[in-house]
């Protein structure tokens, strides 16, 4: 089983959902824990959000891998019935491993030990595909957070550029950034999956601001990924 104790256990929060007995589901890191630990833990979190992926959580028990199949990252996160811990490196003899590429979802993942624990491989992939809801949902959530911060820039307006529908936040007048992209890239980059300024780069999002305000978005959506917005 994971050696819990071999580094400090400091960073528990709770899930959303609650369980039969009451109580919250723990996701819990490693004391300054790396990006890729961050990463993951963010995800559990807010796949947890969804009961039936909580209640398939709580079923399951072991330990879980998570490696790139491009570089040495990797994750694993221990099941217990009613918490997560999640670290750094890849546990020898986990029950379940899951081989993927991390910058690239098209690539098929390689899994090892689902058939033998089909509950736990199951859990641990239901965690690592969050929910994304809709886009002004998503923009709510992401703007509750970085319109806390004063650096953020305001008025942030969104456009969805195939319905022209938008919304702006920060107040009114002319917006100091827009960003237009079709309604699921902008849930995408509103809900942390996918970081404004390499959309932007990559021609998917189209925006109307200067690169000072674009680096102060793309920071505020490394925090979202992180789980650490506001």
């Amino acid at each position: 089983m994971l050696d819990l104790g071999s580094a400090p256990v400091v960073e528990s929060e709770r899930g959303v959902g609650t369980g039969p007995d009451g109580r919250f589901m723990d996701v819990v890191t490693e004391d300054n824990a790396v990006p890729i630990v961050r990463v993951v833990a963010a995800m559990a979190r807010r796949s947890l959000s969804q009961p039936s992926t909580e209640k398939l959580v709580r079923r399951a028990r072991g330990n879980a891998v998570l490696q790139s199949m491009t570089d040495p990252q990797a994750v694993t996160a221990h099941f217990d019935g009613t918490s997560i811990h999640i670290r750094r490196g890849a546990l020898a003899n986990a029950d379940v491993t899951i081989v993927a590429d991390l910058a690239d979802d098209s690539v098929k993942p390689k899994i090892t030990g689902a058939a033998r624990h089909p509950v736990l491989a199951l859990a641990m992939g239901k965690l690592l595909e969050p929910p994304i809801g809709e886009w002004r949902q998503e923009a709510e959530q992401f703007m509750a957070g970085a319109l806390a911060d004063e650096t953020c820039p305001r008025p942030l307006r969104l456009v969805v550029s195939n319905t022209s529908e938008s919304q702006q936040w920060g107040g009114d007048g002319e917006a100091a950034i827009e960003i237009h992209g079709s309604a699921e890239q902008l849930a995408a980059v509103m809900s942390g999956s996918a970081l404004v300024a390499e959309e932007v780069l990559a021609g998917n999002l189209k925006l109307i601001g200067d690169l000072r305000d674009l680096s102060v978005l793309t920071r505020f959506t490394i925090d979202h990924l992180f789980g650490e917005l506001g």
